[in-house]
């Protein structure tokens, strides 16, 4: 099945793709479908945020290191 939506919804479920936050865009597209446009874009503003925090800290030179903060994320997106 193919579906038209607007360009601002295609590039949200890339977002939740590169966030981590969907495994494909169809997976983002059945999240969005699920929960709503408004709650998904509160969580993908949200991890925009903390991305570009985590950079800011990069450039001014903070080493940061996780203890597997990633691994932890993953697996509770996965239930």
């Amino acid at each position: 099945m193919s579906i038209k939506v607007r360009r601002e919804i295609v590039e949200l479920a890339d977002k939740m793709v590169r966030y981590g936050l969907a495994r494909s865009r169809n997976h983002a597209f059945n999240i969005l479908i699920e929960r709503g446009l408004s709650e998904v874009k509160r969580e993908v503003e949200y991890w925009e945020n903390v991305y570009r925090r985590v950079g800011e800290l990069k450039r001014k030179g903070v080493k940061l290191s996780h203890g597997g903060l990633n691994e932890l994320l993953a697996r509770d997106r996965q239930r």
